[in-house]
């Protein structure tokens, strides 16, 4: 696949250029133009946006499997266990990231929903309405992929996580001393008609 002069072949990678059209990265070469590991021979050309459908894709099974083989070792209490404190801390860390290197300055709301924006975007949660209010944000999702897969597999509920993830994304824009509420009062895997997230804002925006 080729991605911005970047050119993916079946065993091997080439960075593209007049001076080296076909120099091999990441690998010993073996003959010219060859990594030893790999023929190079297959090729497909992807956009950016299928690379980017592939990348959700692969994010939400990932986080399936990564509960579901956690579920078979030891349980799918512990397991539930576990998952709810990793999408804490990757909400967190996420959210911290985004302000270090896009938003120096957040402002409520405007900041948070934008940061909502581009996870939601990430996890395929489409189908999204937000409410907002003086200091209360309300979100309802119809079609959001980890629901669907969490329904699926009939192991677990996402009420928990999504709440946690959505207090991190807060804590990790405007710092872990703000105050907020979160309530997940309606909820897809429990046969209601959206999943709907109430925010309120207590203190320290």
């Amino acid at each position: 696949m080729a991605l911005d002069g970047l050119d993916i072949g079946y065993g091997g990678m080439y960075v593209n250029s007049e001076e080296n059209p076909r120099r091999p990265q990441g690998a010993l070469a073996g003959e010219e133009g060859r990594p030893i590991f790999g023929r190079g021979e297959i090729k497909m050309k992807l956009s950016l946006e299928q690379v980017f459908e592939i990348a959700q894709y692969s994010f939400v099974r990932l986080d399936g499997a990564w509960f579901m083989a956690l579920a078979g070792k030891l349980g799918r209490e512990v397991a539930w266990e576990i998952d709810v404190e990793a999408w804490k801390q990757f909400s967190y860390v996420f959210a911290k990231n985004i302000r270090r290197h896009f938003i120096p300055n957040p402002v409520w709301p405007e900041s948070f929903l934008d940061v909502l924006e581009i996870l939601s975007r990430i996890l395929k949660i489409e189908g999204r309405e937000v409410f907002v209010g003086s200091n209360i944000i309300t979100v309802r999702v119809t079609d959001c992929e980890n629901q669907k897969a969490i329904a699926k597999a009939g192991i677990a509920d996402c009420g928990i996580v999504t709440v946690q993830t959505y207090q991190g994304l807060i804590k990790g824009l405007f710092g872990k001393e703000v105050d907020v509420f979160v309530e997940h009062t309606k909820n897809l895997n429990r046969g209601d008609d959206c999943c709907e997230v109430v925010i309120s804002m207590q203190s320290g925006v």
